[in-house]
C-alpha cells in the first residue's frame, strides 16, 4: 500500500510539474508575441512618424544604428557620420546636394503595407505599388518594396531594404 500512495505521490509531482512547465512555455510564448507584435507597430508607426528628423532618429533609431541602404551609405562618405547620426545627416547631405532621392522606389509609397512579418529580432513591412509599364504606355504592373529592421530593446538597430544605386542617381535635376 506503501508503494502505491509512493507511485501516486510521484505521479502527482509530474503531473505538477508537466503543468507548471507548460504553463511556463504558454507565458513565454505569449511574451515572445507580444514582443513580435510590438516590432510590427514599431515598423508601422515609423513610416507614420510625422515629426523632424531628428525626433524620429531619438524615437526609433538605437545609437549604433548600422543602415545597409547604398545611398545612405554614399551620404556618409560626405557627411563622415556613423550610427543613428549618419541616417540623419545622410538625409540633410541629400537634401543640401539639390534633394538627391536616397529611396527611389520608382513611386510606390511606403505607407499601408500589405504584408508585416516578425520573427526573433526581424520586422519586415512590404509595400505594393502600381508602376506605369514602360512597355505598354497607360498600363501598369503590381510591383513590391520591402523594409527590413532587427530590433533590439525598442529600437532599430540595422536597416535593409531593397534600394540599388544607378548610373546617375547623385544628379539632381
Amino acid at each position: 500500500m506503501k508503494k502505491i500512495a509512493l507511485r501516486m505521490s510521484n505521479i502527482s509531482v509530474l503531473l505538477m510539474l508537466a503543468l507548471v512547465l507548460l504553463l511556463s512555455y504558454q507565458n513565454l510564448s505569449a511574451q515572445e508575441q507580444s514582443e513580435l507584435e510590438f516590432n510590427k507597430q514599431l515598423l508601422i508607426d515609423f513610416f507614420a512618424f510625422e515629426g523632424s528628423g531628428i525626433d524620429r532618429m531619438e524615437q526609433f533609431m538605437a545609437e549604433d544604428y548600422v543602415q545597409h541602404n547604398p545611398r545612405f551609405l554614399a551620404m556618409d562618405k560626405f557627411t563622415g557620420a556613423s550610427g543613428n547620426r549618419a541616417w540623419v545627416e545622410a538625409r540633410i547631405e541629400a537634401r543640401e546636394r539639390g534633394g538627391i532621392p536616397l529611396v527611389d522606389l520608382g513611386g510606390i509609397r511606403l505607407s499601408d503595407p500589405i504584408i508585416v512579418m516578425a520573427e526573433g529580432d526581424l520586422v519586415t513591412a512590404i509595400y505594393k505599388g502600381d508602376l506605369p509599364d514602360p512597355d505598354n504606355p497607360g498600363e501598369t504592373y503590381e510591383a513590391f518594396a520591402f523594409e527590413t529592421f532587427r530590433i533590439r530593446d525598442g529600437k532599430f538597430t540595422e536597416h535593409w531594404d531593397q534600394v540599388t544605386l544607378k548610373e546617375g542617381w547623385m544628379d539632381t535635376e
